[in-house]
């Protein structure tokens, strides 16, 4: 039997899956909480116990996309550990191109990339949302210098820059690719990552 728990996570699940194919169709100005509620198959209600606002679910919308985002780079970097004894081009290779090939990475859908910069805006254009933004985004930054710390170290490299300049470079360079993807794919070329991490690394053994 399904606990309340587990169906209350389940339902705030179904509504921001809901939301996120009704914000795509519709724009986040053209979808009401009504719309989003029928597509996810509840009613009002539902919503309200889960999200206080329209406001609060673009919120949590955004951090489980950044979640996702976070969970392909963990797998990317568990990819280039389990491949064992490699060179150090070839094990930043390997992560490079897992983080690529992942549904949450520089190979998602051009309407991924697109619903994440409107709510990224959307999220600019409301007050009460920068600080809880901003404030999600120091925490997941964060989180991938230690995950890119723990990369290089396995690839038996280090950073030439402090990490806290390395990691909005590194995010920067991402966001741009992503860009360039919409317009045209073949100009979304992941190997730039690479020249960035090559140029703002060295060997640990040169330091």
């Amino acid at each position: 039997m399904e606990t309340p728990k587990r169906r209350r996570s389940n339902t705030r699940a179904r509504l921001l899956e809901g939301a996120l194919e009704v914000f795509a169709e519709r724009g986040f100005h053209g979808a009401s909480v009504e719309d989003i509620c029928e597509r996810a198959g509840f009613t009002r209600g539902a919503f309200y116990s889960n999200f206080s606002d329209r406001s609060e679910l673009v919120l949590a919308m955004i951090q489980q996309s950044i979640q996702l985002q976070f969970a392909a780079a963990q797998q990317a970097i568990a990819t280039m550990k389990a491949a064992g004894d490699r060179g150090t081009d070839e094990l930043v290779s390997i992560a490079m191109w897992a983080l690529t090939g992942s549904g949450a990475g520089l190979g998602g859908s051009n309407q991924d990339v697109i619903t994440d910069r409107a709510m990224m805006l959307y999220a600019a254009r409301e007050p009460d949302l920068r600080e809880p933004y901003l404030s999600f985004v120091d925490t997941c930054l964060d989180q991938v210098a230690a995950l890119i710390t723990d990369a290089l170290t396995h690839a038996g490299l280090e950073l030439t820059v402090p990490i806290e300049d390395a990691v909005p470079l590194l995010a920067a360079t991402h966001n741009h690719l992503q860009t360039m993807g919409l317009f045209d794919q073949r100009r979304a070329d992941p190997t730039l990552l690479g020249t960035l991490l090559g140029a703002i690394t060295c060997p640990t053994e040169n330091r």
